[in-house]
């Protein structure tokens, strides 16, 4: 009871777990309390109380209905989003117990972007069979709104995996029904940039090089258009390799001489060759 408390007490407060934890216990001792798998001692209570500005007698009052705090899970989603964007998992697995992609209150661009960050973790976890459910329901869920950058992540990523099973004809698809809905919007979005660069690297391994090439013009006239170099290092390779499969070699030469990675060195020594 004192655990389920703590955590409607925090709710109230507009309080994350990181928050209330921060200094006094663990996020994940926090956890384990408000689930009510420990019991904290009267030192820990005292400093929990006066984080949460109330006393220690609060804790011990019955728990009214307990409902989900809209603006804790948006807080939470932020934060991991930030986590993972930055290549953290850590404590991934607490937010997942959570289970919020079963609560009826969340809209569903939230849950969508809840199930991103599941297929994220799961990707780099290297469970399939589950990033596969989680980016299909995210790819659902975000689809139902206007396009944002959310989207064209899920949107990448489920593309990234069909290309790795060899369906890159039906990723092409996919791609250009997505850049077909994000231009009846604006021309003038990131996002169409994303989109046209992965679908040039999907042209480039399906063995479609000149139409590569022309999509990537298409990424630098969009680019200049937003005053931003999008991945110049990677869009010269990708043009390198275009050339050295069209025998363009001098154009080959000039797009990666200067570039200082394995990749370029080994398509000069091609042009070379």
């Amino acid at each position: 009871m004192i655990g389920q408390r703590i955590k409607e007490i925090r709710n109230n407060n507009n309080l994350t777990q990181e928050e209330l934890a921060e200094g006094i216990i663990s996020r994940t001792y926090l956890s384990l309390i408000e689930k009510g798998s420990v019991h904290p001692s009267t030192n820990v209570l005292i400093k929990l109380s006066e984080r949460l500005n109330c006393s220690v007698n609060d804790f011990m009052q019955e728990v009214s209905h307990f409902r989900y705090n809209d603006v804790e899970i948006l807080r939470e989603i932020s934060y991991y989003e930030q986590k993972v964007d930055q290549g953290d998992f850590s404590s991934f697995e607490y937010f997942i117990d959570k289970e919020y992609h079963r609560v009826d209150e969340v809209p569903a661009p939230d849950n969508g972007r809840i199930h991103l960050l599941y297929a994220k973790y799961y990707r780099h976890i290297g469970d399939r069979k589950n990033l596969n459910v989680h980016i299909g329901q995210a790819v659902t869920l975000l689809s139902a709104v206007s396009f944002n950058q959310t989207y064209i992540d899920a949107i990448l990523l489920k593309v990234e995996l069909m290309v790795e099973e060899r369906r890159v004809e039906a990723a092409l698809d996919l791609f250009e029904d997505t850049l077909f809905t994000i231009l009846r919007f604006s021309d003038q979005n990131f996002g169409v940039i994303r989109i046209m660069f992965a679908v040039a690297d999907c042209y480039q391994r399906c063995g479609e090089y000149l139409t590569s090439l022309r999509m990537l013009k298409r990424v630098e006239k969009q680019s200049r258009m937003l005053q931003i170099q999008y991945k110049p290092s990677e869009l010269a390779l990708i043009e390198g390799k275009n050339f050295a499969m069209i025998g363009n070699y001098e154009l080959l030469q000039k797009r990666v001489e200067n570039m200082n990675i394995p990749e370029a060195k080994l398509l000069m020594s091609y042009a070379f060759f």
